[in-house]
Order: structure tokens, then C-alpha cells, then sequence
């Protein structure tokens, strides 16, 4: 019951859509570039937005941990290998880990896979993309039940963000 709870959770936050991307990102409901300009993490060759309540630390050169210690809640965000497509990376992951379910979404243009492993009131979600050309897996654990909608918002206003960087 839970996982439909959690699917049901996940399809109403999929409808939300850009509308809370503007409301993660910053308090006034605007991206203003100077606002953006001013306060990116960088995750690899990417970057993004800080995100309001999340303290950012750089794990290595791919990978950035983001923590609200208010929801005790982490979210690792990490480029990952481009040598295989993203829905093999995402097909071998499932195979090789104990999955309850899967879901593959269009997040405003990006195919987005998500994996997820129930617990009696916590999940673990792993969610792989591609955008630009790279790959990313974004990651939590013991994800609270009460906190899915928290959790899937911040992950969704990631992908929308997610960009690499410029070269010049």
C-alpha cells in the first residue's frame, strides 16, 4: 500500500510541473540571473542554482551532497560515466539492486528513470538522467513518506537547472 501511496505521491508532483521550480530556486518566485549568477554549486563540469534550506559540500570531483538538516535529509547529485545511454546505466542499476519500483517520466523534455526501494516508512530513490549530453544520478536515502513531495520537488527543480558549464 505504501508504494502506491508513494506512485500516487509522485504522479500528483508530476503534474505540478515548472510552477515550483520558480519557488525552490529562491523566495521571491523570480530567476533573476543576478541571483543565479551570484550563488551556483558546481557539480563536475556542470552547475546549478544553491538551493534555499540546502547546504551543498563537494564530495569529489563529480559528486556534491546537498543537506537540509531541518528534514534530515541528503540528496547526492553526481555526473556519471557517458560511455553507456543513460537507460542502460538505469536497466543494469535495476538489475543489479533490490528495486520496488520503477517509473520513467518526461521532465519537461529530459527522460528522467527513477528507481525506487521501499522501506516500512521510508524509500530510497535513485533518479537518472541525461541532459546535455551528460549523465547524472541523483540519489536519497531513507526518504520519509511525509517528506516525498519535499524530496521529489527539489529533484525535479534540479533536473530543470542542472546545465554544463560554459567553456569559454
Amino acid at each position: 500500500m505504501k508504494r502506491l501511496y508513494a506512485l500516487l505521491i509522485i504522479l500528483i508532483v508530476i503534474y505540478i510541473g515548472i510552477n515550483s521550480f520558480s519557488l525552490i530556486f529562491n523566495d521571491n518566485g523570480t530567476n533573476d540571473a543576478n541571483d543565479v549568477n551570484e550563488s551556483m554549486i558546481t557539480v563536475g563540469a556542470s552547475s546549478l542554482p544553491e538551493i534555499e534550506n540546502f547546504t551543498d559540500n563537494t564530495l569529489n570531483d563529480t559528486t556534491i551532497s546537498l543537506v537540509d538538516s531541518n528534514k534530515n535529509m541528503t540528496i547526492l547529485v553526481s555526473e556519471i560515466d557517458n560511455s553507456q545511454s543513460i537507460s542502460d546505466i538505469f536497466n543494469n542499476f535495476v538489475s543489479s539492486n533490490d528495486i520496488s519500483s520503477t517509473q520513467t517520466i518526461d521532465q519537461n523534455g529530459v527522460t528522467t528513470y527513477l528507481a525506487y526501494s521501499s522501506g516500512s516508512d521510508s524509500y530510497n530513490a535513485d533518479i537518472f538522467f541525461n541532459k546535455n549530453g551528460q549523465n547524472y544520478c541523483i540519489s536519497g536515502d531513507n526518504i520519509l513518506s511525509s517528506d516525498s513531495d519535499y524530496f521529489i520537488n527539489h529533484c525535479k527543480g534540479i533536473i530543470d537547472a542542472i546545465s554544463i558549464n560554459s567553456t569559454s
